[in-house]
């Protein structure tokens, strides 16, 4: 396992020490410290002040220091220093030896872009603590970043690249001495909270991860463009290994984001059941296969309906419903509620008609660009109580719609997945779904007074 030093340590603006972990105490050979200049090399005690004085509530800066044993050696340190959003007179300091920290890179340990542990490491990390004997109960987390895809597609790989470190030092910050951080993998990150042992203490850091995030990338309208989801479990009470572990936190992070994403789920038996043996969780691994393939599909079908015309109306939505595991798509004309197409998963014709609610009961959520993802819950939420019942009738569980705006007469592409379906959606589904509802819409071949095109 990482043999990184890392220490968290709490000091007021004039470096008087609020708040010490035991590990830095042995570290230094002290049994306690009040002040943090004291341990600090004269000629670098500036660098460290110039840091906190220059620091604005919620801000971060990195910092270089020597600091002066009991035996009289010098230890190099970097400290990413943090001036608390909530308190201003907090000034917390999560600090490195180093000298370890390059021993670990050498030894691929770190993650270079983030400065997190790397996927092997933290792995191997949540692995040795499971396998121990006597292990306390610690929280096992997973988090990625909300429309990730998105934010590559809109403003490239060097914005998302960005987001990801300053995600990754808010997860730092928030986790502090209380566990660990890694990521592995693209925008998703695992964390291991072997020092919260209770649920109060877990929501505490999970709240603060989510709103640090939120405000950091919130717009001059106190809009939130960037946010995450969360999920995980307790161990050894909910699951006794990695692979259950893991597992069951997918799970959850998947929850988090069908419930409309920017929240955490906390795995509780009673409302999620038992969850642990179900076969059905795909994990990050499984869905990053997926949407290779899922990828692919979307170039075909653009290649063989745009360019030359190969693939029908009717085989590209079957393409479609097979692929995403969907259970039926419909084409509604916007005037009538009805139908114009319908095809189910077994491949035959099925329809769906609106036209014994009210426009409002659905226009309203049906019009929202570029797509609506609707379920019941976020409907009895807001008040579209028919709707609800509507879905609740006909067994649909989650309805994607996507506003077709610019054929005649309007429409609506609805994608369904019922109660009983196997179908899970992820962040890039929904951008797969939007590319290819507007591929059909630029195609010239959608119409919606008339019969559907073959």
């Amino acid at each position: 396992m990482s043999r990184i030093k890392r220490y968290y340590v709490e000091i007021n603006e004039s470096c008087q020490v609020l708040k010490c972990s035991n590990d830095f105490l042995v570290y230094i050979g002290r049994k306690e410290l009040l002040n943090i200049e004291s341990i600090i090399k004269d000629s670098d005690i500036n660098n460290l002040k110039d840091a906190v004085s220059s620091l604005e509530k919620g801000d971060n800066t990195l910092v270089v220091f020597r600091t002066v044993c009991q035996d009289g050696s010098l230890n190099w340190m970097s400290a990413n220093v943090h001036r608390s959003k909530h308190d201003a007179s907090i000034i917390k300091l999560d600090i490195y030896d180093l000298h370890s920290f390059e021993m670990d890179k050498a030894e691929g340990y770190y993650d270079e872009m983030t400065g997190l542990l790397s996927k092997s490491a933290i792995t191997d990390h949540a692995k040795r603590l499971m396998e121990q004997t006597n292990t306390p109960p610690f929280y096992f987390f997973l988090m990625d970043i909300d429309n990730f895809k998105s934010i590559n597609d809109t403003y490239g790989h060097m914005k998302g690249d960005e987001v990801i470190v300053e995600v990754a030092g808010i997860l730092k910050k928030c986790v502090g001495d209380k566990g660990v951080v890694g990521r592995i993998g693209g925008d998703e990150f695992l964390m291991i909270l072997e020092k919260i042992h209770t649920e109060p203490e877990l929501r505490d850091v999970l709240r603060n991860i989510r709103y640090d995030v939120r405000e950091k990338y919130a717009d001059e309208d106190n809009n939130y463009t960037i946010t995450t989801s969360l999920g995980g479990a307790l161990f050894p009470t909910d699951a006794s290994n990695y692979e259950d572990m893991f597992k069951l936190a997918d799970k959850m992070l998947y929850i988090a984001k069908a419930k409309g994403r920017d929240r955490y789920i906390i795995y509780t038996p009673s409302v999620h059941g038992d969850a642990k043996v179900d076969t059905e969780v795909v994990t990050i691994t499984q869905r990053t296969m997926q949407n290779r393939i899922k990828n692919t599909l979307i170039m075909d079908l653009m290649e063989g309906f745009l360019l030359n015309n190969k693939i029908s109306l009717k085989e590209a939505f079957n393409k479609v419903i097979d692929t995403y595991m969907l259970d039926a798509v419909y084409l509604v004309d916007k005037k009538t509620g009805r139908s114009c197409f319908g095809l189910s998963q077994s491949g035959e014709d099925t329809a769906i008609d609106l036209s014994g609610l009210d426009s409002s009961d659905y226009q309203p959520i049906f019009e929202t660009y570029p797509i609506k993802v609707i379920n019941m819950y976020d409907l009895q939420k807001d008040n579209y109580l028919k709707f609800s019942e509507f879905m609740l009738l006909n067994g649909f569980r989650i309805i994607v719609v996507y506003y077709m705006r610019n054929v005649p007469d309007g429409g609506y592409l609805m994608y369904v997945s019922s109660v009983n379906s196997n179908c899970r959606f992820s962040e890039t589904d929904f951008s797969d779904l939007i590319y290819f509802s507007r591929m059909l819409e630029l195609s010239g071949k959608m119409q919606t007074g008339g019969p559907f095109a073959e």
